[in-house]
């Protein structure tokens, strides 16, 4: 299950089989999402490394076991990559995670396909 905290209608992939791993794709309405919006994926567990991508825009963020919450490292169309520790990012949480709506993170966006994976 995927939700956001502005209740928009995500589309869920279900997890793969295996309870260390799930991968699925969201695609968000056209609603316009505040900064205090977020992501909040149902995977079954705490994953250890989730990686989000924004397919339309191209634009992938990660997030690894020990980083700090609410950060990520940032890969662009040209292949920079950068680390954000100021404009939001991935949390994990017990049965999922979480990825922030940031403008300058710009990586959850209205009218986009993005696609997931987590793994324990």
């Amino acid at each position: 299950m995927a939700r956001n905290i502005a209740d928009q209608t995500l589309v869920y992939t279900a997890s793969q089989g295996t309870p260390a791993f799930a991968v699925g794709k969201n695609t968000l309405g056209a609603t316009g999402l505040t900064a205090a919006d977020y992501i909040e994926v149902a995977c079954g567990f705490k994953p250890k490394y989730v990686v989000w991508e924004d397919m339309t825009d191209s634009i992938k963020v990660e997030w690894y076991e020990g980083m700090a919450d609410n950060t990520c490292v940032k890969t662009v169309l040209n292949g920079t990559r950068s680390l954000e520790t100021t404009n939001g990012g991935i949390t994990p949480v017990t049965g999922g995670f979480r990825v922030t709506q940031n403008a300058t993170l710009g990586v959850v966006v209205a009218s986009k396909v993005h696609y997931w994976k987590a793994q324990a």
